[in-house]
C-alpha cells in the first residue's frame, strides 16, 4: 500500500466544517420523563409505564409550535408469557396563530396461543373540534412463534 509522506507538503488539511445556525427556539412546555415499574400485588403483573413529554416548542423564525407527548404501559405476567400486552397513546400537535392542530393515537397489542392482536385508533383533532377518526384492528397467524 502507498504510505503518505508526512515530513512533505503532500498532506491535506480539510476546512472547517460549515453549519447551520442552531435554531431559535422558545419553550413553552418544558420536557418530562417519567419510567417507572409498578407491580400488582393481588394478580401479580408487573408493569413497565413510560411517559415522555418532549414538551411544546415555538421556532422563533416563524411562529410554528409543535410537541408531541408518548405514553406506553406494557404488562405481563411473569409465570405467564401470554399475558404480555401493550399499551400506547401518543400526542402530536402543531399551532400556529389561531391554529392548532392535534393528532392523539392509541395501540393496543396481545397475543394468544395462536395470534398476535392488534387494535389501534387515530383521531385528529382542530382546536376541540375533531375531525377525522379512524379505528383499526388485525390479528397475524403466529405461525409457530
Amino acid at each position: 500500500l502507498p504510505v503518505l509522506d508526512r515530513a512533505g507538503d503532500s498532506e491535506w488539511v480539510f476546512p472547517p466544517a460549515e453549519a447551520a445556525t442552531p435554531l431559535e427556539l422558545q419553550e413553552i412546555r418544558p420536557e418530562s420523563h417519567v419510567r417507572r415499574s409498578e407491580q400488582d400485588h393481588q394478580t401479580g403483573n408487573i408493569k413497565l409505564i413510560i411517559e415522555d413529554d418532549f414538551g411544546l416548542y415555538e421556532n422563533s423564525e416563524h411562529g410554528l409550535a409543535n410537541g408531541s407527548i408518548a405514553r406506553e404501559i406494557w404488562e405481563i405476567h411473569p409465570d405467564d408469557p401470554l399475558s404480555a400486552q401493550g399499551n400506547l397513546h401518543w400526542t402530536e400537535e402543531i399551532q400556529r396563530d389561531q391554529i392548532s392542530l392535534r393528532t392523539e393515537t392509541f395501540s393496543e397489542m396481545w397475543s394468544d396461543e395462536t395470534h398476535f392482536h392488534l387494535r389501534a385508533r387515530l383521531e385528529a383533532w382542530e382546536g376541540d373540534a375533531l375531525i377525522y377518526e379512524r379505528d383499526l384492528q388485525d390479528q397475524i397467524p403466529r405461525n409457530g412463534l
